[in-house]
C-alpha cells in the first residue's frame, strides 16, 4: 500500500506546503493523546526545535520522560492533516498549543496501527479553527526518530515515554528516512528516549 510512497516520500512534505493540504481540527488534552499514543505502534515523530521553552501551563497528572517528549504536554489541538499528491497519500497529526504554535508532529508509517490512528482520532472533539490556526505556521524539527509511546502510572502520575519499536519494516524506516530528508533533519536511530 505504500510502496508508491518509497521513491518519492522526500519531497511530501514539501508539497504538503503547496499542495492543498486537508486538517482536521480537533481538542484534545494533553492527557487524553498520553492515553491513546501507545496503541498506534510505530510512527515518525519530530518535535519541534525550540523544545527548551518552559513549560508556562503543565497539565495536571502527566509526566514525560525525556524532554524530547514535551512538546505533546502542550497539546490543545490536533490537526489531522493529509494530502493527496503524485506520489499518493500522507497522513499526519499536527500537535498545537494554546497560543496555535505547531509543536510537534507525528507521521503515519505503514508499521502504525490504522485503527488505533482512526480511534485516536475519534475521541477528539471535533471544532472550526480559528482563522488564526488553519495553517499552523513556523515549525522546524528538532529530530526525527520512529518510536512507540508507552504510559505507565508513577505516583499516582501518568509518565508518557518513547521505546525502541520491536521490530519496523524496511518500507517503514525508508519512508520515515525520506520524511526526515524533507524536514532537513537526521532520523535518529529507533533506540529508547525515555
Amino acid at each position: 500500500m505504500f510502496g508508491w510512497l518509497a521513491s518519492h516520500a522526500a519531497m511530501i512534505c514539501r508539497r504538503a506546503d503547496t499542495s492543498p493540504v486537508q486538517r482536521r481540527w480537533l481538542r484534545m488534552s494533553p492527557l487524553q493523546l498520553a492515553r491513546h499514543l501507545p496503541q498506534l505502534g510505530s510512527v515518525l515523530y519530530l518535535p519541534e526545535q525550540a523544545i527548551a521553552n518552559t513549560l508556562v501551563h503543565p497539565p495536571h497528572g502527566l509526566l514525560v520522560e525525556h524532554l524530547e517528549l514535551s512538546p505533546l504536554l502542550q497539546t490543545c489541538w490536533l490537526a489531522a492533516a493529509s494530502v493527496i499528491s503524485s506520489d499518493g497519500p500522507h497522513e499526519w497529526l499536527e500537535c498545537i498549543d494554546r497560543y496555535g504554535r505547531l509543536r510537534a508532529r507525528m507521521h503515519l508509517l505503514p508499521d502504525t496501527d490504522y485503527l488505533a490512528w482512526d480511534a485516536l482520532l475519534a475521541i477528539g472533539a471535533p471544532i472550526a479553527a480559528p482563522v488564526s490556526l488553519q495553517r499552523p505556521r513556523g515549525f522546524r524539527a528538532e529530530s526525527a526518530r520512529v518510536l512507540c509511546f508507552r504510559t505507565r502510572q508513577l505516583a499516582g502520575l501518568a509518565l508518557l515515554s518513547g521505546i525502541a519499536p520491536v521490530a519496523i519494516s524496511t518500507l517503514g524506516l525508508g519512508i520515515a528516512g525520506e520524511i526526515a530528508r524533507a524536514e532537513a533533519v537526521e532520523l535518529r536511530p529507533p533506540v529508547a528516549v525515555g
